[in-house]
């Protein structure tokens, strides 16, 4: 893996585990249970897998149609399929990363509501939009555990 990659594939787990250690002590009904006008963490969790897995597979060059809203539109959450979707998307970014050379960082990754971003830029903001919904839980779990 390239240097840029390695430090940002670094950043990425580190934001994963400590998403890891917040919900550690949760069980699946407090995972699932949806505060009034808020998500499920289990909701924000699947939502954040599914949508690193969309920007990753952009990165490797084939993006995958994936209903990235479909977990705030459920009524009801697999919490074992969630966990393990969750886990499963950091060995698919490391497989992708590590193949990635400096030069294929300046092509085009995916049109955003942003505009049109390179990988570079796609993988920058797939650890923000995660480190944005992980910044979401501490609240979640403020509501399900009153």
């Amino acid at each position: 893996m390239i240097p840029e990659v390695a430090d940002l594939f670094s950043l990425w787990k580190m934001v994963h585990a400590s998403v890891d250690k917040m919900i550690a002590d949760l069980t699946d009904e407090q995972l699932t249970k949806k505060p009034e006008g808020n998500n499920s963490i289990a909701a924000v969790l699947e939502h954040t897998a599914l949508v690193e897995r969309k920007f990753l597979s952009a990165l490797a060059g084939e993006v995958q149609n994936i209903d990235t809203q479909a977990p705030f539109k459920a009524s009801s959450w697999d919490v074992a399929k969630i966990k393990a979707d969750w886990n499963d998307v950091v060995s698919y970014g490391e497989s992708v990363l590590s193949k990635l050379t400096a030069e294929q960082l300046s092509e085009f990754g995916l049109k955003l509501g942003v505009g049109e971003v390179n990988k570079r830029q796609l993988l920058v903001y797939m650890i923000s939009h995660t480190t944005h919904h992980r910044g979401q839980i501490p609240i979640l779990k403020r509501l399900v555990t009153a």
